[in-house]
């Protein structure tokens, strides 16, 4: 079990299995801090059920059309990470875990009523995908987040 600065518990048991794109070449201190932060996600959103997060180096292939994309029916997101920074990866980790969580809750509409950047649903994704990498940030330091 790791622990954040200000003592919170990061258990190891996540709910998410993390898979690489073999394209991509994320060293093993970014790839330690991604499970750390997936793990922040889980605690902090109460996430209940096992999901797959893919890293991917191919929008084409994974079908990410802009830079992350969750799949209720599959219980997975994709995350585009080619030339994208850490900090910018771990934020859309975090909206389209907080829509994993939206979707347990039953707060996903089967059918969105506004469109897609005026829609409620995004918002609260942003808020707290927003949110979460800055405590993250603070608690294990901005230098290992922000470069």
């Amino acid at each position: 079990m790791s622990k954040l600065e200000d003592g919170v518990d990061i258990d190891r048991t996540s709910n998410f299995s993390t898979f690489i794109d073999k394209g991509l070449d994320i060293s093993k201190e970014d790839q330690k801090i991604i499970r750390d932060f997936l793990d922040l996600c889980v605690l902090s959103m109460g996430l209940e059920e096992d999901y797959k997060c893919f890293l991917s180096a191919d929008r084409k292939r994974s079908r990410i059309v802009t830079t992350a994309i969750c799949t209720f029916s599959e219980n997975q997101i994709k995350i585009y990470c080619h030339e994208r920074s850490l900090a910018d990866i771990l934020r859309s980790i975090a909206h389209e875990a907080f829509h994993l969580r939206q979707n347990e809750l039953g707060l996903v509409p089967s059918k969105m009523e506004k469109p897609h950047h005026l829609n409620p649903i995004e918002w609260q994704a942003n808020i707290a995908g927003g949110s979460l990498i800055s405590y993250f940030a603070q608690k294990v330091g901005r230098d290992k987040i922000y470069r």
